[in-house]
């Protein structure tokens, strides 16, 4: 009887208990424990590559068999649907794909595929409706954040004009949430391969994702934006409302473009980290400078900003 390798026992331990410690990190502490939740696919992903894919599907297992013992089902749906499916699905899809775009994509819509799996199992069994728990589960999270801002000591009409803004933004997040769900999902996946590229140097092997520098949406998309919007000016609420999720999607891909011009630029003038960082801060707070860039990556098309530029002869 063969035993598994020392190394590989030990990696598994590592990697669980990193796990563990991202994701626990996040559901006690939902905001501090945000950004640590982000990672939390990564232990399992970075040692699929180091020690192999049953290591890290294997992570995954224990992990969620710990949860299972802390927590109830639902602990355990929501961390395979977060994290699991991510950190199972990202690592074959680098391998088989060129690229780490089209492993994004892929990783994005394995996850989507299982979620939907699981709501319409939810619906045959329960006799309930997914989009109306997923409403409820939105409006109550809305209702908690109000109740925040009671206890710390908001009152009077300004605490009414926050509980209206919050109960508008409760209502369009119920409205766009299949998109915010999409673009949620490859945010994530996208975060983790990039901490995953500057780990590659420690791994064996580790396949091309690619210079994000060159990142290119097909140009047909600009036509599914076209189509998208011009669908909206339906009157309509259902058929509105799938056009206005595939324009947030669409306008999410073309942010990415954007980005993408933007980190040429910074690499090919040089410039410096402390500039950089002030942009990404600004970027997070200042809400119209997303759609600036946006409209920057949808431009590109046309303008093929990063192609160098031919100098005529006079």
């Amino acid at each position: 009887m063969e035993f598994p390798d020392k190394g590989i026992v030990l990696d598994l331990i590592k990697g669980s208990v990193a796990t563990l410690t991202l994701f626990l990190a996040y559901v006690t502490f939902p905001l501090v424990g945000m950004l640590p939740g982000l990672f939390a696919p990564f232990p399992a992903v970075y040692y699929a590559f180091k020690s192999g894919k049953t290591t890290g599907a294997a992570i995954i297992a224990v992990s969620a068999a710990v949860m299972a013992i802390l927590g109830d089902a639902t602990f355990v749906i929501f961390f395979i649907l977060q994290s699991g499916v991510i950190a199972l699905a990202l690592p074959v899809f680098l391998a088989m794909v060129k690229g780490g775009a089209k492993a994004i994509a892929c990783t994005v819509t394995v996850n989507l595929v299982a979620i939907l799996l699981l709501a319409v199992v939810y619906g045959v069994t329960q006799g309930g409706n997914p989009h109306a728990q997923a409403i409820k589960v939105i409006n109550t999270s809305v209702s908690q954040v109000a109740v925040l801002y009671e206890q710390i000591g908001v009152k009077g009409d300004e605490l009414k004009a926050l509980q209206q803004g919050m109960k508008q933004a409760g209502a369009l997040i119920g409205r766009v949430y299949p998109a915010l769900l999409v673009v949620s999902l490859a945010f994530i996946v996208g975060l983790n391969l990039v901490v995953l590229s500057k780990f590659s140097a420690r791994l064996p092997s580790f396949p091309a994702t690619g210079d994000f520098k060159s990142f290119k949406n097909p140009e047909q998309l600009v036509w599914v934006l076209i189509a998208a919007g011009f669908t909206m000016l339906i009157q309509n609420y259902q058929v509105s409302t799938a056009a206005l999720n595939v324009l947030i999607v669409t306008v999410s891909l073309y942010f990415i473009q954007g980005i993408a011009v933007i980190f040429h630029f910074f690499t090919r003038f040089t410039v410096p980290k402390l500039v950089r960082a002030l942009f990404y801060l600004f970027l997070a707070l200042q809400p119209y400078l997303v759609v600036a860039i946006a409209a920057l990556g949808l431009f590109d098309i046309w303008g093929d900003f990063r192609s160098p530029k031919q100098q005529e002869n006079l």
